[in-house]
């Protein structure tokens, strides 16, 4: 008899224990859309709008922004921030000028496990090399920066955080919302890559608090509960 290729036969123990479970489903990477709005929900937020880096075959380098050098940090958070605003409700989907005063008090909350990779390496290895280092890089040096760039390209007037994790930023954005101190928050998460080959990523969500729970139903008398 030909058993080339035949399965193993079951054993009696085989058939007791069921179907062998299939894998796990891969989780999204913490830097993207899915990943950023799976937390919001958790945390009882409304996602109104988002992105994420990258989001098609084009997206190989983030446009540069003018007063940032060097590192991808600075240009991924912009350009994320971007397309997620721009896909606010009610907003026409095309490039324009920044908001104008009137709209909704916006906090910018940016995520970054280990901040500003590639600068950071970029300015060890000057220091190592007994190179000069260019001024704007102290001014990059934090995510405070970008985010204070975000914030004045769109007029948003709300605080500005800077946190190592997404669960304390959609902590942190539950607690501004709902001490008003902002009515929304942009939260952009940018994680850079580790190794020469490896993919940055970044992604945004503009959060709203979540929906008001349901009103309790009146009884009237003579009702059971």
């Amino acid at each position: 008899m030909n058993l080339t290729g035949a399965a193993p036969p079951r054993s009696d123990a085989d058939s007791e224990a069921g179907p062998v479970p299939s894998a796990p489903a891969a989780l999204p990477p913490a830097a993207s859309a899915a990943a950023l709005t799976l937390a919001a929900s958790v945390a009882g937020l409304r996602v109104l709008s988002s992105a994420q880096w990258p989001e098609s075959a084009e997206d190989q380098v983030a446009p540069a922004i003018a007063g940032f050098v060097v590192s991808s940090f600075s240009p991924l958070a912009a350009e994320t921030a971007r397309r997620c605003l721009l896909r606010r409700p009610g907003r026409t989907p095309v490039p324009g000028p920044p908001d104008g005063a009137g709209g909704p008090v916006t906090a910018v909350v940016v995520v970054s496990p280990l901040g500003d990779l590639a600068g950071a390496a970029h300015v060890a290895e000057a220091v190592d090399g007994g190179a000069r280092i260019g001024p704007l890089l102290f001014f990059q040096a934090v995510p405070n920066a970008v985010a204070g760039h975000v914030a004045a390209r769109w007029q948003l007037t709300g605080p500005v955080v800077c946190v190592a994790d997404t669960t304390t930023a959609t902590a942190v954005t539950a607690l501004l919302l709902a001490d008003g101190d902002a009515e929304q928050a942009l939260l952009i998460r940018v994680d850079q890559a580790h190794t020469p080959d490896g993919p940055d990523r970044a992604a945004a969500v503009l959060l709203g608090p979540g929906p008001p729970p349901a009103p309790e139903p009146q009884l009237h008398e003579g009702e059971q509960p």
